[in-house]
């Protein structure tokens, strides 16, 4: 297995990714609104594990899921890439600050399964912003979103250019076509592995043998990368 050589950035900080990220909702871009309709901007940061933009989207151990992180973004390691975060009414229910619902476990699992140091993982979405309705795992089309979908590429590109990554891990069909989307849109110039995979939501339904080959698979492009 290749030695990680992913280390945390000197500069890189995920209070960066935050305060562009605020910049642009102040621009009012959607008819003087920070999200169009439908959408609404995080009404709280997560203090412990949590995707980005809800969470700063770093490593906790599992006894530490409450704990604050000094928000050093992991450089030339691997970027995991969900859909969207959900919506307002699950996310106001993590009153404890932090969230571990099975897609965290599992992805943590294929990491460490893997070989691949926690501290080279970073794990974002494609899409900013709260759903305002309906429930986490329901679907949205971003395609009817033109100006937002635009708004989320320009961010995705920000993302990509402060964390640097190797290789980039698009988790499930709903995010691997919303990268393609955005991606679509403005192309990114830095080059970097992709590994399209299963959500890890599901890892449940599936035998030992099925994740260890997840696990092996992601291993393998992180070698490559």
């Amino acid at each position: 297995m290749k030695t990680d050589t992913a280390s945390r950035s000197e500069t890189g900080n995920v209070r960066v990714l935050w305060d562009r990220l605020g910049r642009m909702e102040a621009e009012r871009r959607f008819d003087g609104h920070e999200y169009p309709s439908g959408i609404v901007k995080f009404p709280f940061r997560l203090t412990g594990q949590g995707f980005f933009p809800g969470g700063d989207g770093l490593w906790r151990n599992d006894g530490d899921l409450d704990s604050g992180s000094d928000g050093a973004l992991p450089s030339n390691g691997v970027m995991f890439i969900g859909n969207d975060f959900g919506s307002l009414k699950s996310f106001k229910k993590l009153k404890r600050g932090f969230e571990n619902p099975l897609t965290w476990r599992h992805i943590k699992a294929r990491v460490i399964a893997s070989g691949i140091s926690p501290q080279s993982t970073f794990f974002t979405n494609a899409f900013v912003g709260l759903r305002e309705e309906g429930r986490a795992l329901d679907q949205k089309d971003w395609e009817n979103m033109p100006i937002f979908c635009d708004f989320c590429t320009e961010f995705l590109a920000f993302q990509l250019e402060q964390v640097s990554p190797k290789l980039i891990v698009l988790m499930g069909p709903k995010a691997q076509t919303a990268f393609d989307s955005l991606i679509s849109r403005s192309p990114i110039g830095k080059s970097f592995r992709i590994l399209r995979t299963c959500h890890p939501y599901g890892d449940f339904n599936f035998t030992r043998e099925r994740r260890s080959k997840d696990a092996m698979l992601l291993a393998e492009a992180w070698a490559a990368a």
